[in-house]
């Protein structure tokens, strides 16, 4: 169905929000989103991203390339297929590197993780119903909530470009985590 590629990448966190974190560019985008002011990880009431990374120092970017096996491709014949083969793999493999990363976060005092995509904890965000988060601890905010050009920062620092598809999979998609220490 799927294999799976890892690359990784550390930076200064300075350096990764002067080159890569421009909220302007993507404030529109963002309220053009569904998920808009009905999950807990997107806007609006995100943090600040500077104000947010002041405390750390380094992040290490994690990038996981899943390549799509052509009889999947071909399999994603319609939109619901294409969802359900893209959440059996791309979906799987999100929460796994989620997961990972906040292990880690206990192994690693101080640490923080930007999620790969938006939160996917709960079936139903309890945002919608104007309630506090269910699960405050395994709550992550993504790129796309600070304002990250993911693109640039995928191509520049994994070496990744990012693929779209109007219709079915692309050949691969990629899940991009990061992992902030002090």
């Amino acid at each position: 169905m799927y294999t799976t590629q890892v690359k990784t990448a550390s930076l200064p966190v300075s350096r990764w929000l002067d080159d890569y974190c421009t909220p302007e560019r993507f404030r529109d985008a963002c309220r053009a989103c569904p998920d808009y002011g009905k999950v807990w990880s997107c806007p609006p009431g995100v943090p600040d991203a500077r104000a947010a990374f002041a405390p750390f120092r380094t992040v290490y970017l994690v990038g996981v390339r899943v390549d799509y096996a052509p009889e999947t491709i071909a399999a994603a014949d319609t939109p619901e297929r294409t969802e359900a083969l893209r959440q059996a793999s791309y979906g799987v493999v999100k929460k796994q590197l989620l997961s990972t990363l906040l292990e880690l976060e206990k192994a690693v005092p101080g640490s923080w993780t930007v999620a790969a995509g938006r939160c996917e904890q709960c079936d139903v965000c309890t945002r919608r119903e104007g309630l506090p988060c269910r699960k405050p601890d395994r709550m992550r905010y993504s790129f796309s909530a600070f304002g990250f050009d993911l693109g640039k920062l995928a191509r520049e620092q994994l070496g990744l470009e990012l693929l779209w598809a109007d219709r079915g999979l692309p050949a691969y998609n990629a899940a991009i985590a990061a992992f902030l220490t002090p």
